[in-house]
Parts: structure tokens; sequence; C-alpha cells
């Protein structure tokens, strides 16, 4: 049992709109997929996106990893997907997160400015610079919880329920009226 961390730069392919809470809506289901399939792998890690660029960063056994990077090369959703980082560890450092997403742009302007860049843009990274956004992911603050979205799933899962509901009670009374 090999655990490992592996970090990658890409370029998103589709143009960046964020919603009311700054998270891009593409982002945002990308995070609830990680959030739901990773955990089952065993892998966990954490996103930024910014500048129409994606920095993720994973850990877990060696395998699961592995196997996870080659599923995200083939994403449509991203391309040029250039690994930056494998190392092996001895344990997970985003324990808690599934994956964790840190949009704090302030934290990542700083990292920045220290580096002398003025945009976001991982694939010029050296060693030292992709572990400083990786240090930089595991300090930042989680910037998106999904519950905006659970939310709006719920209020649907509702409104159906009550169309649901509504048909039953209009055919019942239908068939009651029929028969008497």
């Amino acid at each position: 049992m090999t655990l490992i961390r592996l970090a990658y730069a890409s370029r998103a392919n589709f143009k960046s709109s964020p919603d009311n809470k700054g998270v891009e809506p593409h982002v945002a289901r990308i995070l609830m997929s990680s959030r739901r399939n990773n955990p089952k792998q065993g892998v966990v890690g954490g996103l930024y996106f910014g500048d129409g660029f994606f920095f993720q960063c994973l850990e877990g056994e060696s395998e699961a990893v592995h196997d996870l990077f080659n599923q995200l090369r083939d994403d449509e959703r991203h391309r040029d997907v250039t690994l930056l980082l494998e190392e092996p560890i001895h344990h997970r450092s985003f324990t808690d997160w599934s994956m964790k997403y840190v949009p704090i742009e302030s934290d990542v302007n700083a990292l920045l400015k220290d580096a002398g860049m003025e945009r976001f843009n991982p694939f010029v990274f050296d060693g030292a610079l992709t572990q400083s956004m990786i240090d930089c992911l595991r300090r930042g603050r989680e910037g998106f919880d999904g519950t905006g979205m659970r939310r709006r799933q719920e209020g649907f899962e509702k409104t159906a329920l009550i169309v649901a509901g509504a048909i039953v009670i209009i055919g019942l009374a239908t068939v009651g009226a029929i028969l008497f």
C-alpha cells in the first residue's frame, strides 16, 4: 500500500461564468461528482480554478490515484492535462476532504506576487511553486459546500412530490366520480 500525491494542471474547455456565490457552475458540478466518487476510491485532494486553468492535487493509494488521473485526462471539460508533481507520502494531508475547493483569490494572488507572476498559470510552475500551491490549498478556507445546488435539488424534489400527489388525488377523485 503505497500512498502518493499527484498534482496536475489543465486548461478549461468552457468559458468561465461564476454564479452569484463566485463558483463557476462547471467547477461546482466537478466538485459534487468528486465528493460523491472519491471516497469510494480512498482519494482526497484539493482543487483550484482560476484564469481558465485548473490546479488539482490528489492523494491516496497509488493505483487509485493513477486510475483517477487517467480518467481525468479523458474528461472533456478540460485539455492539456499536465503532470506537475508525483511523490510518495506517508499520510494524506487533505484528510477531511474528498475534494476541497479553495477559491480564495487573495491567497493565490499573494503566492503569484511572491513568484513574480501576474496571472494564475500553473503550466509555468516549478517544483517549489507547485508545492507552495499545494500548501495554499491545504491552508485555504473551503469555498464551496454544495448547499446551493442541494437546495435547488431539494426544491425540485418537493415540487415533483407535490405534483405527483396532486395527480394521484385527481385520479382518485375521477375514479370515485365514475364509480359512484
